[in-house]
């Protein structure tokens, strides 16, 4: 049975969106005062994206941004990312990217790729290059040598989103993993990840 956009929308899913939008403000927040090289303020949106589908995840991601926005302008372009990572994770989840460690980390790898194509583009057109994270610091070291900006900007996104990625699917993976089947066949998605438990 086909699923209509309204579908996803239903209250267990819409439950979901402040706590997701929870999970990634800490996420970051963590990763910040630990000083970690990764970000990991997606966990939410990508685990949204899984259980309720994409359009939940998107909504998750827009509200993320915004709120991180408040605090720094930097974070509302890319709300875009945000949002793309969230559709990228629903839609990989109702192929079944999700259903073991190996297609989860595959799903990060893509998840990386998306999250790369759209944030570059801002990071060159909107930032010059450099907003000031770590990414910056690998863009300036491209640079000096010898690497165009767009290059540079694009090689130093991916080696910093694809480890943050991959360690947030697989959290990811392993909450839905904990996840009762009761509460799971209350979620768009759920259903999936029912069957996968069932097997074993």
């Amino acid at each position: 049975m086909k699923r209509s956009f309204k579908d996803d929308f239903n209250m267990m899913a819409m439950l979901l969106i402040p706590i997701a939008v929870a999970v990634n403000l800490v996420g970051f927040q963590l990763a910040n005062v630990l000083r970690l090289p990764i970000f990991l303020d997606t966990i939410g949106t990508i685990l949204v994206g899984v259980i309720a589908g994409p359009w939940v995840a998107l909504l998750a991601g827009l509200i993320t941004n915004l709120i991180n926005a408040i605090f720094n302008p930097v974070y509302l372009p890319y709300a875009l990312t945000s949002m793309a990572i969230g559709v990228g994770a629903g839609y990989l989840s109702k192929h079944g990217f999700f259903k073991n460690i190996p297609k989860t980390i595959v799903s990060g790898i893509v998840i990386t790729l998306i999250a790369v194509i759209v944030s570059a583009p801002i990071t060159v057109l909107v930032f010059g290059g450099a907003t000031g994270n770590t990414s910056s610091l690998i863009t300036a070291t491209f640079l000096a040598s010898g690497q165009e900006l767009w290059t540079a900007v694009f090689s130093s996104s991916f080696i910093t989103e694809v480890a943050d990625k991959v360690v947030s699917v697989l959290i990811v993976y392993f909450i839905v993993k904990g996840m009762s089947d009761r509460y799971l066949s209350k979620l768009n998605y759920g259903h999936l990840y029912m069957k996968r438990k069932n097997k074993k």
